[in-house]
């Protein structure tokens, strides 16, 4: 058994207001308004060590000029974005760097599975290489006993867990690993992955 811990940042639509020089929304294609710029990924063993790891970049087709906050955030230039590919061939990608089909896909929280399906349905890339998921963020809140409905960030957790920092966060190879290391911290004999089926 395998599991794929994957991250993902994003891109959306955005604008400058000539007169005012502010940044404003820009026109979003409502079926898609966060299209996806990068994908990482790390493949963990049984023991939730790091054992492979997957990073690429995609070209966009949507929204073209990197938003000045995610250059910002995240770091990814429009020069990385023009070495990139497309999401289809990316995808085939991540597809053929898993491997095999016993595995459990996982993320920190669920943003980034449902940003994927839509991502895919737009541009009809098909989903059904993915049969498990696992929420990580929920299980990490059920370790530490949360309140309902309080959620905690990939950044606090590593705080929580003194995990060590040496890495930018909100990069998707970067956020990966450090789920790993979160996930690999409040695991013991007793935990199992809260796998879920996922549907397509």
């Amino acid at each position: 058994m395998k599991y794929i811990i994957f991250d993902l940042e994003f891109n959306s639509a955005f604008k400058i207001d000539r007169r005012t020089k502010k940044l404003m929304r820009g026109n979003t294609n409502p079926l898609c308004p966060q299209e996806i710029i990068e994908i990482g990924a790390v493949k963990v063993n049984s023991e939730f060590d790091v054992i492979d790891t997957f990073k690429m970049f995609v070209k966009p087709q949507l929204y073209i000029k990197v938003h000045p906050k995610v250059k910002q955030k995240t770091g990814i230039t429009k020069e990385d974005l023009l070495d990139g590919i497309s999401l289809e061939d990316a995808i085939e990608s991540f597809k053929g760097w898993i491997e095999d089909d016993d595995f459990i896909l996982c993320s920190w929280g669920q943003d980034d599975i449902k940003e994927l399906k839509r991502n895919c349905e737009f541009f009809k890339i098909e989903m059904n290489w993915i049969k498990r998921y696992c929420d990580i963020q929920r299980m990490c809140m059920e370790y530490l006993e949360l309140p309902k409905g309080m959620q905690i960030g990939l950044k606090k957790a590593v705080e929580m867990f003194n995990i060590d920092v040496d890495n930018k966060f909100h990069k998707a190879l970067n956020d990966s690993i450090y789920t790993s290391k979160v996930l690999k911290a409040f695991n013991n004999e007793n935990s199992k992955i809260h796998e879920i089926k996922y549907e397509n």
